[in-house]
C-alpha cells in the first residue's frame, strides 16, 4: 500500500522475533492513547495511565518469555498497531486467543486493523493451530468488523465488563475456524 502524500509511512506486519528495548513505552504510548479515544482494549478511557502503562510492561514481558506472540505495525518510526496471540496449553494447545487488536487512532480508517488481523489469522495458520478466540466489549461496533472477517458469535456474557459505575457492557466471545 503507498501512502499518500500527507500519510505516514507505515510498515508492516511484522513478527516480533526479539522485543526492542523500548517496546514497553512503545505499546504504553499506543494502549494509552487507543484507550483514550474509546477503544476497547481492556481498559475504561478514563483509566490511570499508570496502570495501562503497567499492562503494557507486562505485555512486552509476556512476549519476551514467549507466552505470547507479538505483530506490529510501524508508522513513521512509531508503533502504530498491535495485535498479539497467546496459544493455548493443555487441551486448548490447538488454538490461541487473540488479544489487544489496537491502531493508533489518528491512523484507523485505513484497513491496518484488518491488516494486522489478517496476519495473526496467517500466523496462526502456519503455527498449525485450529481456531482463534477472541472477546470484544458490547457497546460498540467492534464485533461487525469480527464478523465480517469471518469470526462466528460464540457467547454473550452480559454486564461482565464494567467502566463505570453505571456503565456495565456485555463481553462478546468469537471463534474462527482455520481448519
Amino acid at each position: 500500500m503507498t501512502p499518500a502524500a500527507d500519510e505516514p509511512f507505515v510498515s508492516g506486519p511484522h513478527l516480533v522475533r526479539e522485543v526492542h528495548p523500548d517496546m514497553d513505552t512503545a505499546l504504553g504510548t499506543l494502549w494509552v492513547a487507543v484507550t483514550r479515544a474509546g477503544g476497547a482494549v481492556g481498559f475504561a478511557p478514563d483509566a490511570p495511565e499508570a496502570d495501562i502503562r503497567a499492562a503494557a510492561v507486562q505485555a512486552v514481558e509476556d512476549v519476551r518469555a514467549e507466552r505470547q506472540q507479538l505483530i506490529v505495525i510501524g508508522a513513521d518510526h512509531t508503533l502504530a498497531g498491535t495485535v498479539f496471540l497467546r496459544t493455548g496449553v493443555g487441551v486448548q494447545a490447538h488454538r490461541a486467543d487473540v488479544l489487544r487488536l489496537m491502531v493508533r487512532p489518528d491512523l484507523q480508517g485505513r484497513g491496518w486493523g484488518r491488516t494486522l488481523l489478517d496476519a495473526a489469522v496467517a500466523h496462526a495458520t502456519a503455527l498449525g493451530l485450529e481456531q482463534l478466540m477472541l472477546s470484544t466489549r458490547g457497546g460498540t461496533d467492534v464485533a461487525g468488523f469480527y464478523l465480517r472477517r469471518g469470526f462466528t458469535e460464540v457467547g454473550v456474557w452480559p454486564e461482565t465488563l464494567r467502566l463505570g459505575p453505571d456503565d456495565l457492557r456485555d463481553e462478546h466471545w468469537f471463534q474462527l475456524r482455520l481448519r
